[in-house]
């Protein structure tokens, strides 16, 4: 890699945010349109969703199921988010299925990879971009019943760093996001699960989220958006390789 490579962001920025149509995704893509860049989102189902960001913010979103044969969203890119992430188990690691563990490391770990390949080049070229990894407090500590989940944001981490090691001189920084629980659809979701399962009330469960918490509260989805529009500008050219926690101070 060439050294000292410094060269000023292109004007505006075209992004690239997957899980789009997640409460995160949505956070993110408002938030890069808001300061006037030009926005891409990958997602996979929620077709509604889909259509209000492309009418609200001028988004262009692309569907695509990254579980099937992998494509690459048509277009050169600036910043990439690799935002999509799934949490199907949580059961015991010997328990856990293969189907299970091959599908998280796929989505989680090996879609980022590929993606980040398919931008590389055109980042390299041009001297200049942005590799933003949405992980989690997983990706920095463990947890009893998250062996895939863990394993596959931990395998994310460290991809995370050896791109910033190996790009650097390049123009091309990487970095990593890492929220706790965010206060979203998806737990939710998650919440009336485990209310069902317990027996108990779907506010004590999330009770029980704001409490690993030092904050006392869930992280918002814009909380994250605003660390990841910060590590996309000039400004953070020299922020490289870390895992950011946006998380109350729970992993401290």
């Amino acid at each position: 890699m060439s050294a000292g490579v410094s060269n000023e962001p292109p004007i505006p920025l075209h992004i690239l945010i997957t899980g789009g149509t997640g409460t995160l995704g949505e956070a993110m893509v408002a938030a890069f349109a808001k300061a006037g860049n030009r926005v891409s989102f990958q997602y996979h189902r929620n077709l509604e969703v889909a259509e209000r960001l492309e009418s609200e913010w001028g988004a262009a979103g692309v569907r695509i199921d990254f579980a099937g044969e992998f494509e690459t969203p048509p277009g050169e890119f600036d910043v990439l988010i690799n935002c999509a992430g799934i949490n199907e188990s949580e059961e015991l690691t010997g328990s856990v299925s293969l189907a299970v563990w091959e599908r998280m490391l796929r989505i989680n770990a090996t879609i980022p990879l590929l993606l980040t390949q398919a931008v590389l080049p055109g980042m390299v070229k041009r001297g200049w971009g942005r590799l933003i990894n949405i992980g989690s407090i997983y990706s920095l500590r463990v947890a009893p019943h998250r062996a895939p989940y863990a394993a596959s944001k931990h395998a994310l981490s460290a991809l995370t760093k050896t791109i910033a090691k190996e790009y650097a001189g390049a123009g091309v920084t990487c970095n990593e996001i890492c929220p706790s629980a965010v206060e979203s659809r998806l737990i939710n979701r998650i919440a009336e699960d485990r209310a069902a399962a317990r027996g108990i009330t779907v506010e004590r469960v999330l009770d029980e989220y704001r409490s690993m918490n030092p904050s006392g509260r869930l992280v918002t989805a814009e909380e994250v958006a605003s660390v990841a529009l910060y590590l996309a500008g000039a400004q953070a050219g020299n922020v490289n390789g870390v895992s950011i926690p946006v998380d109350g101070g729970s992993v401290v």
